[in-house]
């Protein structure tokens, strides 16, 4: 067998006479963290989208003891959720394709800042934030693990 049938996948013919003939499409390691981090990352960001206009449009739906999140009313963390969350989606989506490196950087500081945003949404809504910040932990490691590899095998 060539180099080059070894790398395509393909063989003429084995020992046995059985002709064999498969293409097999060869990877870079870890796109499938990068991509699933990309399809995790869209939906938190969707979410996060959906949690500013719930904010925004029934500020109601979030009881708090004050009727502020930290020292801002409801309707400026519903402008900072949409925000956060609008570029987390179109950032997770950007991953899906080739991941260049600048969409996991930015990906990794959204989703940080995204972590302390729901952290500090906790007195508002517990349980949500909480599943956010894991949610946003996974996506940091499928990003930050397979980062080196990139970037050891574009140079």
């Amino acid at each position: 067998m060539t180099e080059q049938q070894a790398r395509s996948g393909r063989t003429e013919g084995t020992a046995s006479g059985v002709r064999t003939d498969r293409s097999v499409a060869y990877s870079e390691p870890g796109t499938g963290w990068v991509r699933f981090a990309g399809v995790v990352m869209a939906v938190v960001g969707a979410f996060g989208v959906i949690e500013g206009f719930i904010a925004l449009f029934s500020p109601t739906y979030f009881v708090t003891v004050s009727g502020t999140v930290l020292a801002v009313d409801l309707s400026a963390w519903a402008w900072l959720h949409l925000a956060v969350g609008a570029l987390t989606l179109v950032t997770g989506l950007s991953l899906l394709g080739a991941a260049p490196n600048w969409a996991r950087g930015v990906g990794i500081g959204l989703v940080a800042l995204n972590m302390l945003v729901q952290l500090a949404w906790l007195p508002a809504y517990p349980v949500w934030s909480i599943m956010v910040i894991i949610l946003d932990l996974v996506i940091i490691s499928a990003l930050a693990m397979t980062w080196n590899d990139r970037i050891t095998r574009v140079s």
